[in-house]
C-alpha cells in the first residue's frame, strides 16, 4: 500500500465549529487543555488522525481561531498540505477567516476544501449567500476553485461527503520528500513519567528511526531518539508528512522548546539573515519601510527582525519585492521555505514570502551584485544556485559543505555541481574523497592574490629567494584545509605560476639579489663568526656590533647559509661550517657507549652551556645524536 503521509490543517474564525467538525470526522476531541474545555474555545494546537478508505491515516491539525492565538495557529499551519477552511453559516466570512486564508496563501497551501458549518441553524437561502461570499473570497487566494460543502457536525449532514472530498483532494497533494535529510519543527514539548522528554511536530522531510542521533537547532545540541510514535501508536520508523512524537534521550524539557527544529546532524546552518521575496498584503494601511521592525513566523518559530528592501525604500501594499530580513535571533531556514510577517505593534498579519537565500551577507541599498545573486538563486537552476554559494566561500567545498552553506537539497547540489564543472565554472581539487570543488572565479582571484603577495615580498625582501610555503599558506589560504592548500599550490606550480626551491616558493625567475655593500657586510659577519669557532656572537650581539637592523642581519645570514658559508644552529646562533665539522668530530671521538651529558659535552668543546645545548639540539635534528633522558647517544 502506498503511504499518503500528509497533514490536513483547519483554518477559520473563532467559534465557527472547527473542533466540533474535526470530532465529527475523526471521533476525537482535539481540545486537550482544561482552559479550552472551560471556555469552549481552542487555545493551542489539537491533533487527530483521520483514516482514509484505503486504510492509510492522515493527521489533522486543529488550530485556534481567536485573534489572540494566531501565533499558535501559524505554528500548526506550517507543514500543512491540505487546508480545511471552516466558515459558519450563521456568521459568514469574518476577520480571522480572511487572516487565516492569507496565512495559508503565504505558506504555499494550494489544496483545500471549504466546510460551511452550522447549516442546521439557518435557512438554505442564507447558506447559499455564505457560499457565494466564500467563493468571492477564494477568487484572490491559492484555494480558488476549492469545493465548498455545507455540513452540520450536529446532525451529520454532509459529513460523509466531506470526508470523501478530503480524501479525493488528498490524492492530489504533492507529498513531502522522504529522501531529504530530517527536519522536524517542534510544536509541543512535554514530559511523561518514566519516559522523559517528548517533542511533537510535523516531519517536514526525511525519515527518523529509533535510536537515531539528531541535533536540536538552532542551539546545536545533540540528541538521541529513544522511541517514536504516530497518533499514539509506537513506530520503529516515521516518515515525512506524518505527525510525530519523539522521546528524546539526553535532554530535559527546558533544553528544547516550540520553535526549535530536530535536524539530521550537519544539515542547515542557523542564520540571522535571509534574503526573500516579500509580499505585502494589499489591505495594509501603509507601506513596509526600510528598517521596519516586525515579527517573522517560520516553521513553528516566531522571531523579531527588521526588513530591508533590496530595491527602493519600501514595499507598497499589494507589492512584491526582494528584501533582506535581519533577525534578532537565529532561524533554521532553507531556500524555498515559506514564512509569514506580522506587524510589531499592533500585532496583525501584514505579509509573507519565500526564502531565496538562507545565508546572505549584509547588503547595501541597490547592491547590483546582491540582486544578480538573488535572481540566480530564485531561478531555481541548480548550477546557478551552486555557483553563488561556491563563489562566496573563497575556499574549496565538498557537496556536504555546500548543503550546509546553502540549505539546498543534496541531490540539487550534486546536479548543480556536475553542470557547473562540465561548463568550466568549477574545478575539482585533487583526487580525494569527499571531492572538493572551487569556482573558477575564486581560483583566478586567489591565484592573482598570491602573485601580488609574492611580488610584494620579492620587492621587500631582495635577499630572499622566496617565501616559505607554510608562510604563504597562512597568508593566502588561512581558512583552507591544509591538504587542500597543498593541492592548490601544486596546481600553481604545474601551471608555472610559482617556482619551488625546497620549502621555498617564488615567482618564476625571482631569486636573491646581493649588492656590493651587502656582500661586504656578509664577509664581515662571517669573519666575526669564524673568529670564535665554538662560541660565535649571537644575532643580538652582531646586530649591536655592526649597527645592523636585525631583519637585515637575518636576511644576510640566510644568504650566507644558502652559500654554505654559515650553519644555522638556532634562531640566535650561526656557526661556520668548518667549526661544525670540527665539533662533530670531537663529539664522536669523546662520546662513550653510555652517552654524553650537556655538561660533559661543554667540557669537550671548551665552551659554555649557552652554546653546548643548542649544538646538541642541532645534532639531534641532523640525526647525529639521539636524546635519551638527559644524555645523548650516537645514532
Amino acid at each position: 500500500m502506498t503511504r499518503r503521509n500528509l497533514i490536513i490543517g483547519t483554518a477559520g474564525h473563532i467559534d465557527h465549529g472547527k473542533t466540533v467538525l474535526v470530532k465529527a470526522l475523526t471521533g476525537k476531541d482535539t481540545d486537550r487543555l482544561a482552559e479550552e474545555k472551560k471556555r469552549g474555545i481552542s487555545i493551542d494546537l489539537g491533533f487527530a488522525p483521520l483514516e482514509l478508505s484505503d486504510g492509510s491515516v492522515v493527521g489533522i491539525v486543529d488550530v485556534p481561531g481567536h485573534e489572540n492565538f494566531v501565533r499558535n495557529m501559524m505554528a500548526g499551519a506550517t507543514g500543512v498540505d491540505l487546508a480545511l477552511l471552516v466558515v459558519a453559516a450563521d456568521d459568514g466570512v469574518m476577520p480571522q477567516t480572511r487572516e487565516h486564508l492569507a496565512i495559508l496563501d503565504f505558506l504555499g497551501v494550494s489544496r483545500g476544501v471549504v466546510a460551511i458549518t452550522k447549516v442546521d441553524l439557518v435557512e438554505d437561502d442564507l447558506v447559499r449567500l455564505v457560499i457565494d461570499e466564500v467563493s468571492e473570497l477564494l477568487e484572490w487566494s491559492a484555494l480558488k476553485g476549492s469545493t465548498i460543502m455545507p455540513v452540520s457536525a450536529v446532525t451529520g449532514r454532509g459529513i460523509p461527503e466531506l470526508r470523501r472530498e478530503l480524501e479525493r483532494v488528498a490524492r492530489e497533494v504533492h507529498l513531502k520528500d522522504e529522501a531529504l535529510p530530517v527536519r522536524l519543527p517542534v510544536d509541543r514539548v512535554f514530559t511523561l513519567k518514566g519516559i522523559g522528554t517528548v517533542v511533537t511536530g510535523t516531519l517536514w522531510s526525511g525519515a527518523i528511526k529509533n535510536g537515531e542521533h539528531l541535533e536540536i537547532s538552532p542551539v546545536g545540541r545533540p540528541v538521541r531518539v529513544r522511541s517514536l510514535g504516530v497518533h499514539g501508536a509506537g513506530r520503529e520508523t516515521v516518515y515525512a508528512g506524518e505527525r510525530v512524537a519523539a522521546n528524546l534521550a539526553g535532554v530535559s524539557k527546558k533544553d528544547v522548546a516550540r520553535g526549535d527544529v530536530l535536524l539530521a546532524p550537519g544539515y542547515l546552518k542557523p542564520t540571522y539573515m535571509v534574503d526573500a521575496r516579500v509580499t505585502l498584503l494589499k489591505e495594509c494601511a501603509k507601506p513596509l519601510k526600510r528598517g521596519t521592525r516586525l515579527r517573522f513566523h517560520h516553521g513553528t518559530r516566531e522571531l523579531l527582525g527588521r526588513v530591508y528592501p533590496l530595491e527602493g525604500e519600501a514595499v507598497a501594499p499589494g507589492e512584491t519585492r526582494p528584501c533582506q530580513l535581519r533577525l534578532e535571533s537565529k532561524a533554521t531556514c532553507a531556500s524555498g521555505d515559506r514564512f509569514v510577517l506580522r506587524s510589531y505593534s499592533p500585532v496583525t498579519t501584514i505579509g509573507g514570502g519565500t526564502v531565496i537565500d538562507a545565508h546572505p551577507s549584509k547588503h547595501r541599498l541597490r547592491d547590483e551584485a546582491a540582486l544578480r545573486q538573488f535572481n540566480d538563486l530564485e531561478s531555481g537552476k541548480p548550477d546557478k544556485s551552486v555557483a553563488v554559494y561556491l563563489s562566496r566561500a573563497l575556499k574549496p567545498l565538498s557537496v556536504g559543505d555546500l548543503v550546509l552553506e546553502s540549505g539546498l537539497a543534496p541531490a540539487t547540489v550534486e546536479r548543480g555541481m556536475e553542470a557547473l564543472a562540465s561548463t568550466g565554472g568549477a574545478m575539482t581539487l585533487g583526487d580525494r574523497e569527499p571531492a572538493l570543488y572551487l569556482s573558477s572565479g575564486c581560483y583566478n582571484e586567489i591565484k592573482e592574490s598570491i602573485e601580488r603577495s609574492l611580488r610584494a615580498f620579492h620587492i621587500e625582501n631582495p635577499l630572499s629567494d622566496g617565501m616559505s610555503k607554510e608562510t604563504l599558506k597562512k597568508r593566502a589560504l588561512s581558512s583552507w584545509d591544509n591538504k587542500a592548500a597543498d593541492i592548490f599550490l601544486d596546481m600553481l606550480l604545474r601551471e608555472n605560476v610559482l617556482e619551488s626551491h625546497g620549502k621555498i616558493v617564488s615567482l618564476p625567475g625571482e631569486s636573491a639579489t646581493v649588492t656590493g655593500e651587502q656582500e661586504r657586510l656578509i664577509e664581515e659577519i662571517i669573519e666575526r663568526i669564524n673568529s670564535r669557532p665554538a662560541s660565535p656572537p649571537t644575532l643580538s650581539e652582531l646586530s649591536s656590533e655592526l649597527s645592523l637592523d636585525r631583519r637585515m642581519l637575518s636576511d644576510l645570514l640566510a644568504v650566507a647559509e644558502k652559500q654554505e658559508r654559515a650553519v644555522r644552529v638556532s634562531p640566535e646562533l650561526y656557526f661556520s661550517p668548518r667549526a661544525i665539522e670540527d665539533i662533530e668530530t670531537r663529539l664522536r671521538e669523546s662520546i662513550d657507549p653510555e652517552g654524553i651529558t650537556v655538561s660533559e659535552f661543554r667540557k669537550v668543546i671548551e665552551t659554555s652551556r649557552k652554546y653546548a645545548l643548542p649544538l646538541l639540539e642541532y645534532f639531534d635534528r641532523t640525526k647525529v645524536t639521539v636524546r635519551v633522558g638527559d644524555i645523548r647517544r650516537l645514532r
